[in-house]
């Protein structure tokens, strides 16, 4: 848990320097994307939470597999409320990603907070040296996704287009799969 909070509490510093020095609109200067954005941005934060926890807990050699199902109920709403979102804004001004432009800018924006994440997320796990490493590092990818999906919200919440949302599942993809591809990282020294 005590890791899990100074993960967290990393990921939350990060989220404060970019409301602090941002140059987007931002939910602290009043934007909304509605009340869909706001459920997904909560989902995101309890995926990224719970996902943070689970990868931590796996780390223990007395931890059951079945911890994986934690953050699947948060990550399930969050797709969701984020699907929903996007048909909703269907031709609106507010909707953002309807270019490549936009939704790259996403992309890159969700992979430059992920990796650092990731990174921190790698380094901790390392020291807990978990039995089952590629389980614990998707685990890490998916917190590192949801948490840079959160700053996302934070510094543009915004209701979604399709091509954005394809950016975000592209950004997710990538992450879990830099994470687990990361496994050799966390081999046990003899």
């Amino acid at each position: 848990m005590v890791r899990a909070l100074c993960w967290l509490g990393v990921a939350a510093l990060l989220g404060a320097a970019l409301t602090a020095f941002g140059s987007r609109p931002s939910i602290v200067q009043g934007a909304s994307g509605g009340p869909l954005t706001w459920l997904a941005l909560a989902a995101a934060a309890i995926t990224a939470g719970a996902a943070a926890l689970t990868a931590f807990r796996l780390s223990l050699p007395d931890r059951s597999s079945a911890w994986t199902l934690l953050p699947l109920p948060a990550l399930v709403a969050w797709a969701g409320a984020s699907g929903l979102g996007c048909l909703a804004a269907r031709g609106t001004p507010e909707a953002w990603g309807e270019t490549l432009g936009e939704a790259a800018e996403c992309l890159a924006f969700l992979l430059g907070l992920s990796v650092p994440l990731s990174a921190l997320m790698l380094a901790m796990l390392r020291r807990a040296r978990p039995l089952r490493p590629r389980l614990a590092l998707a685990l890490g990818g998916l917190a590192s996704a949801g948490a840079a999906a959160v700053l996302l919200s934070i510094v543009h919440p915004h209701p979604s287009t399709a091509l954005d949302l394809a950016a975000h599942a592209v950004a997710l993809g990538v992450i879990v799969a830099f994470n687990v591809s990361a496994d050799g990282l966390l081999a046990v020294r003899q």
